[in-house]
């Protein structure tokens, strides 16, 4: 996934362009001044970043662009000013001096998708081509070391050809390697245990990679081992496998690098590959069982009907081959939802994104269906229905999917096989489709349309939108499912909590309860996790939730007010307010029940009314409250 910094002051453009790209498949990461900016683009890899030229303190846009050219590693890194009043050409001319590749005008959303992808474009190219002279210059240094020493093995670094990886690293959260076996520290030509793989891997974005992986595995980074006495430079390829935690955040977060020589893996592209394979594979494995630990229907939290519902469904379409369509608006969880379905079935092969509206026709049609020899510069290559064999292949926002290829992947439903542009031979597709979609594809749409309307007003194909949607599974939007709120934030509370038995104060809780989430689940875990970073100690407070909550809670009627009358009893009194209602009903009334009614009352007294809180500090769950308040006759 291509990763974007945002520097940007203003908190309305930061949602609004953090919402926009997210929803185009990229992982944003907001800075809102030019010096965090700074820190945060040495401190991880990034494939563009956007600087709004009018920062509010600090140094401005241009500065922070100046600086990003300035930076040795991150100099070729595309960046594209932002502003809302450009007023002359020499505004223009200056962005352009101090070393930006574009401009945008702050809030066009359409310019936005067509100026980013344009410049991830560049940056790829400019990335194939540093990775190719790299590639060149170290099978020239190779060439030379081979010719002066007699090409001698233990001299030139080419090792035996045998399956496997090089060297193997067990990496924790913080970059630092846990255990190493043999090969890598033959690598590293050091004791390497306790060490950074900052230290380890100067100037390369493993250590970044190795940070931000957390469930699916990020393969090919490529990085070189400085010369050392005796072992010249070595050109490495690393594999980055996370070890998924149980889930509440059990078992420490650690990584797997698999370490692989350039020479060596290339030399066994070959004759070794299905070796090699298998050799991965079986790395794989532990991590496999893993996921299918996180994945899981049970991992669909909450206590609506929709959400028991899915689940009973997912259990059952998870055993299946056909295909599966996914609806929900932006941020339910739908590529949660898809791994869940592979995870926990039987397939054995890999999980495969695509996104459909991040290419253009001709980009998207090679990364599905690949290309045949002489189609392509690159020469032959798979597509993700070919590189999915055996496992799933996710088509992420499909209404986005040119009419041109929607004949193709119906082709490849009916038929199970397919042909790469360029080839003659057909070959066998084995991926199950899961494909997900915001707007609806069948049945009733999310928008309310019909689906015949619906679907021929985006340009999709009636035929492919009901092969489909034969299982359709359907994720509401979280506001539909508010009971399922309190679920969701203590699972994210327990995730991102720094202090042990996290919990929310009763202002907190309320306001959560509240509001809308117009972003959903992904909003609801963002949120919780800002707070669990701000908090200092184990119970989150309103104050350490984004100022959006503050504003929230500061504008709602008062409580008091928000509710009919209650009986008034002393604060910390029960034993008063027992006696009070059980005069009031009478000495027929079972002591039990005048108790648990005393005590629903006082709760909903000392909340002022509010039922969520009161729920809370009686430490029973909201329906299980509800259902109490409805026995005992309290409106």
């Amino acid at each position: 996934m291509k990763r974007i910094l945002l520097v940007e002051d203003d908190v309305g453009a930061q949602l609004l362009y953090r919402n926009r790209l997210t929803d185009l498949g990229y992982q944003v990461v907001v800075s809102s001044s030019g010096a965090m900016g700074l820190m945060e683009a040495r401190s991880a890899h990034f494939d563009l970043f956007l600087v709004d030229i009018g920062l509010g303190t600090g140094i401005d846009g241009y500065e922070v662009c100046r600086r990003l050219k300035g930076i040795p590693e991150i100099h070729s890194v595309p960046v594209v000013l932002i502003s809302g009043h450009v007023r002359s050409r020499d505004d223009l001319h200056r962005g352009y001096e101090v070393g930006c590749q574009s401009f945008l005008v702050k809030g066009d959303l359409m310019l936005l998708e067509d100026v980013v992808r344009a410049m991830l474009r560049i940056k790829s190219l400019q990335d194939d081509l540093a990775m190719q002279n790299r590639l060149l210059a170290e099978r020239n240094r190779r060439s030379r070391a081979e010719k002066a020493q007699g090409a001698d093995p233990d001299q030139t670094g080419i090792r035996e050809t045998r399956p496997g990886p090089d060297g193997v690293l067990l990496v924790d959260g913080e970059g630092l390697v846990r255990t190493s076996d043999r090969g890598a520290r033959d690598l590293f030509g050091l004791n390497i245990e306790g060490k950074h793989l900052a230290m380890l891997a100067p100037d390369s974005r493993l250590e970044a990679v190795v940070r931000n992986a957390r469930t699916e595995p990020d393969t090919s980074v490529r990085f070189e081992v400085p010369e050392r006495p005796g072992r010249s430079a070595r050109a490495l390829i690393a594999n980055v496998f996370p070890l998924v935690p149980l889930p509440d955040g059990i078992g420490p977060a650690l990584s797997t690098v698999l370490l692989f020589e350039t020479v060596r893996h290339r030399q066994t592209e070959g004759g070794a590959r299905s070796e090699e394979g298998l050799a991965v594979r079986r790395e794989w494995a532990p991590l496999i069982e893993a996921a299918r630990e996180v994945f899981r229907p049970s991992a669909l939290l909450g206590t609506s009907m929709a959400i028991r519902d899915l689940r009973a469904r997912v259990a059952r379409a998870a055993g299946t081959d056909a295909p599966v369509l996914l609806q929900g608006p932006s941020g339910s969880g739908k590529r949660f939802l898809a791994r869940i379905l592979h995870y926990s079935g039987t397939r054995t092969g890999p999980f495969v994104e695509v996104t459909c509206g991040t290419s253009d026709a001709h980009e998207l049609e090679l990364e599905l269906f690949g290309a045949g020899r002489g189609s392509v510069p690159e020469g032959e290559r798979g597509g993700a229905f070919l590189a999915a064999s055996g496992g799933t292949l996710f088509l992420q926002d499909v209404e986005r999917l040119p009419e041109k290829l929607q004949e193709r992947v119906l082709e490849m439903l009916a038929e199970r096989h397919g042909q790469r542009p360029g080839s003659t031979a057909p070959e066998r597709v084995g991926a199950r489709l899961v494909a997900c979609t915001r707007v609806g594809l069948a049945g009733t749409s999310l928008a309310g349309t019909s689906t015949e309307r619906g679907v021929e007003q985006r340009g999709f194909s009636p035929e492919l939108a009901q092969r489909l949607a034969a299982e359709t599974l359907i994720l509401p939007a979280l506001k539909e499912r508010a009971e399922d709120i309190e679920a969701l934030g203590r699972h994210f509370l327990a995730r991102y909590a720094r202090f042990d038995e996290p919990s929310f104060s009763a202002e907190a809780a309320w306001v959560l309860g509240r509001y809308e989430w117009p972003d959903n689940v992904r909003e609801l875990e963002r949120s919780v996790q800002v707070a669990c970073e701000a908090a200092r100690s184990r119970e989150i407070q309103l104050a350490d939730l984004p100022q959006l909550f503050s504003d929230i809670y500061r504008s709602q009627p008062r409580r008091r007010g928000s509710v009919a009358p209650l009986p008034s009893f002393p604060a910390g009194n029960l034993d008063q307010a027992l006696h009070a209602v059980r005069s009031s009903l009478g000495s027929t009334v079972s002591l039990l029940d005048a108790y648990e009614k005393g005590a629903l009352l006082h709760a909903l007294s000392l909340t002022h009314g509010d039922k969520l809180a009161a729920a809370k500090l009686l430490e029973v769950g909201k329906s299980t409250f509800y259902r109490k308040l409805k026995l005992h006759g309290i409106g």
